[in-house]
């Protein structure tokens, strides 16, 4: 795809809100996308970069909104790749009576149900930051994610069972997990899907 040049001219913005200002400069595309984003979350553009820079004060502005549009658009990809799949992600999402979670191979939140939300990150986040989770919150697995896809691809086993440790700062929650994929035919690329039961004691 051939670029234009007027979409990487820097173009210098000043945004305000509740008295404060900021003076961030960046691409012209990257502006485009911010606004996009934000339109997306039912915000305006100056309220999403203010989160966003109270959230990480010590990064470079210009450098967190541009990773902040390659990131969403990421997940609006692989969103749409899901819900253009056979498999119905949103109703198993809903209808799933426990915890359970999407997750990349590269170990990224992209979707949740509301028992996840409810059990899991309200043990460890305030509720206004549970669409920020994936930044916020760390998760640990007992296995290698790549053995997790080996193990499934390789086997019989519809599912694989490990340990999965749910953490921000000092606070853990722990789970078992049993994974499954989505797409047995592209299993290179393929998300997980997730089930998350209580930690039962060893025998």
């Amino acid at each position: 795809m051939e670029l234009k040049s007027t979409w990487l001219e820097p173009r210098q913005r000043i945004l305000q809100r509740a008295g404060k200002r900021l003076s961030i400069q960046l691409e012209r595309e990257f502006w485009d996308q911010l606004e996009v984003c934000a339109k997306d979350q039912g915000l305006k553009l100056s309220e999403l970069v203010f989160e966003l820079v109270a959230k990480n004060p010590d990064t470079n502005r210009s450098s967190l909104l541009r990773t902040y549009c390659a990131r969403w658009m990421r997940n609006k990809l692989l969103r749409a790749h899901l819900a253009s799949s056979n498999a119905d992600i949103q109703a198993l999402l809903t209808t799933c009576p426990m915890p359970c979670v999407v997750i990349t191979r590269e170990k990224k939140l992209v979707a949740q149900n509301g028992a996840f939300s409810d059990k899991i990150l309200g043990s460890l986040v305030a509720p206004d930051q549970w669409e920020d989770a994936d930044n916020i919150i760390r998760f640990s697995l007992g296995k290698p994610i790549d053995r997790i896809i080996r193990d499934l691809t390789d086997g019989s086993a519809q599912y694989v069972e490990t340990n999965v440790a749910f953490t921000r700062g000092s606070a853990i929650v722990q789970r078992i997990g049993r994974f499954c994929l989505l797409h047995r035919r592209t299993s290179t690329a393929s998300p997980l899907l997730c089930y998350l039961d209580k930690q039962r004691a060893r025998r």
